[in-house]
């Protein structure tokens, strides 16, 4: 690690900002690293056409594991809809990990599907009458946030079957009030929780996804 280098986005996928030290891995962050064959799985239909987007630069790293990155080198960690794909006892082991790695004063945004924005965007819905399109069908739209993709799908065959093995779905799911604990149990101390692209790390213009805002929760928590 350059020594400069003293924000860290944390399970990255294909987005991020100048001058962030980017960890990620897996499939697609190993294909990443491959553009011909990421090329392939799109063409095969096993990923879509939206992962054609250019990456940036990653290095691979398993977060579960302790990150190699020295005590109190980052000024800010950046981790956005990554925990909910780990169980609860394994996002302490990471956030442990990120408190090691911040310095004093440093901060931590954390972004993760919002239990409470996710069931009441399924109660407008319910209440929605029908329309042209159709039948609302809210609960299979809430299934597919919870579990984050569309299991609801036959995969049909060889490839469509094969395309599962790319994705990650959610094991665990936070409102605030966990999010509170879980920072706690890893040594946080007060949590803040902010709107889309406001707050205190910087580059949350970039940084925030658009389409994560209507079902997302954005906190940040220092050491």
């Amino acid at each position: 690690m350059d020594d400069t280098e003293t924000k860290l986005n944390l399970g990255c996928g294909p987005n991020s900002a100048a001058g962030w030290l980017n960890y990620d891995w897996g499939v697609l962050p190993l294909l990443s690293k491959m553009p011909w064959l990421r090329k392939t799985a799109i063409t095969l239909r096993l990923l879509p056409a939206y992962y054609e987007a250019p990456w940036p630069k990653i290095q691979l790293v398993d977060i579960r594991k302790r990150l190699p990155l020295r005590d109190g080198s980052m000024e800010f960690i950046y981790c956005s809809h990554v925990l909910e794909h780990f169980d609860r006892w394994e996002a302490v082991r990471v956030l442990k990990e990120c408190h090691r790695c911040l310095r004093d004063g440093g901060i931590m945004r954390i972004v993760v599907p919002d239990i409470v924005k996710m069931f009441a965007l399924y109660q407008e819905a319910a209440r929605q009458p029908a329309s042209a399109g159709g039948e609302p069908r809210p609960a299979r739209d809430l299934c597919r946030l919870w579990w984050g993709f569309s299991t609801d799908e036959d995969p049909g065959g060889f490839f469509g079957k094969l395309s599962r093995w790319f994705m990650r779905h959610h094991r665990w799911h936070y409102d605030r009030r966990e999010l509170e604990l879980l920072a706690k149990e890893a040594g946080f101390g007060r949590m803040v929780v902010c709107d889309f692209r406001q707050g205190s790390v910087s580059d949350l213009e970039t940084l925030d996804y658009e389409a994560h805002k209507p079902h997302s929760i954005y906190v940040e928590v220092s050491k």
